[in-house]
């Protein structure tokens, strides 16, 4: 199997140098990365055939977790607390966007769908049941802490951690538990400041690190900001001003339909 390149687009990185997977067989990823992973401390250079987005990640890694086979997510709020953050948070506004555009079809997809906040905090996770009984076993539920410096590498930490959209597949990941899981992440901005929100990820088997998973996250995560931004026009015109319809941009498009139209393929294929 052959892990297809994104289009390059403007404004789009160069897959190269991004975390965004290549055209390369994912079998010699996933060699690499265990190499490297059997490598690690020996000197004996496997590391620089990883990406170079996922060597700098396990170097960042190594800073705070020395050891992979003992890196695991912690747990950081119970139930109420967990309740009462995500209630006060600015991405509970698009949770009916991201449950519409991805967790809807991520059920039938067989793939979980998770959100975060700014510092790797997983508030939602959602999409196949199976999936995530199965996901438990590595904590990834709500409330437990992915972030690249408790984790080490994995799509939605290394998201948060350089700023841009990440594909991590299996021993690409730094911590061993997560192995068998593949994952693409695309971080949230503030549509007025650009300032990093949260992160929106997809975790699950291959189909998880496809090309048309990322296009299908990204369209969401466009949708989501989006959205953000309808809310924030609606709040500053008051209610005797005309506001732009629900479900529209302010130029009068739809920025859910793009969105839609992928997740209906995918769901298809």
């Amino acid at each position: 199997m052959r892990i297809a390149a994104q289009d390059e687009k403007p404004g789009r990185q160069d897959t190269r140098h991004s975390g965004v997977l290549p055209t390369t067989p994912a079998d010699t990823l996933r060699h690499n990365a265990i190499r490297a992973h059997e490598s690690l401390g020996s000197g004996t250079g496997w590391l620089e055939r990883l990406r170079p987005s996922v060597r700098e990640s396990w170097q960042r890694s190594l800073l705070h977790i020395p050891d992979p086979d003992v890196s695991g997510a912690e747990l950081v709020f119970d139930d109420d607390a967990l309740r009462g953050y995500r209630a006060a948070h600015p991405l509970a506004a698009v949770m009916p966007v991201i449950r519409r555009l991805l967790v809807e079809p991520g059920q039938d997809a067989g793939l979980l769908v998770a959100v975060g906040d700014e510092l790797g905090r997983l508030m939602w996770v959602d999409g196949d049941a199976g999936l995530r009984r199965r996901a438990e076993g590595m904590l990834f539920v709500a409330g437990a802490d992915w972030s690249e410096r408790t984790v080490g590498t994995s799509a939605p930490g290394t998201a948060l951690a350089t700023a841009a959209d990440v594909q991590i597949a299996g021993p690409e990941h730094f911590s061993r538990l997560a192995h068998s899981w593949n994952c693409t992440a695309v971080p949230v901005r503030d549509p007025d400041t650009g300032v990093v929100l949260g992160v929106v990820d997809i975790t699950g088997g291959p189909d998880a690190v496809a090309p048309q998973t990322l296009a299908l996250v990204r369209a969401a995560v466009a949708a989501a900001e989006a959205q953000l931004q309808i809310q924030r026009l609606q709040l500053r015109q008051g209610p005797l001003r005309t506001a732009p319809v629900p479900g529209t941009a302010p130029n009068g498009t739809d920025p859910n339909r793009t969105a839609r139209n992928i997740a209906g393929g995918m769901t298809d294929g």
